[in-house]
């Protein structure tokens, strides 16, 4: 079976954990551009997302940095397991992109490592 996983990073300013994903077994996408990386969805089907959410007041008409990532992921890899990474201070409008979109964890920063390796299980 394959295990491919995108990673989707923002801003970062944290740990590239892409070693230890591969260490766990994954073919991994990483992408730093939100459009690149919802196009990579529409060609390639993931088993795991782990992705950085990050909110700006000035986005107009959307919560946060991810939502059309995560519909594209309804689309075309509805059975993918999403992680998604974010800071404290986001925790309102995460809690209003739980409302609408499938997130199977949330970790905040700083990432624990171990939890992070036992959410790709």
């Amino acid at each position: 079976m394959d295990k491919n996983l995108l990673f989707f990073v923002d801003t970062g300013g944290f740990e590239d954990f892409t070693p230890m994903f591969i260490e766990q077994g994954f073919t991994v996408d990483f992408e730093n551009s939100q459009r690149k990386a919802t196009k990579l969805v529409k060609k390639n089907s993931y088993q795991i997302l782990v992705a950085e959410f990050s909110h700006n007041p000035e986005f107009r008409d959307r919560v946060s940095n991810i939502e059309s990532l995560l519909a594209g992921l309804e689309v075309q890899s509805p059975e993918v397991k999403i992680i998604i990474l974010y800071d404290d201070i986001n925790q309102p409008q995460l809690n209003q992109l739980k409302a609408r979109y499938k997130m199977d964890i949330t970790l905040p920063f700083p990432i624990d490592k171990k939890l992070l390796r036992q959410a790709l299980i």
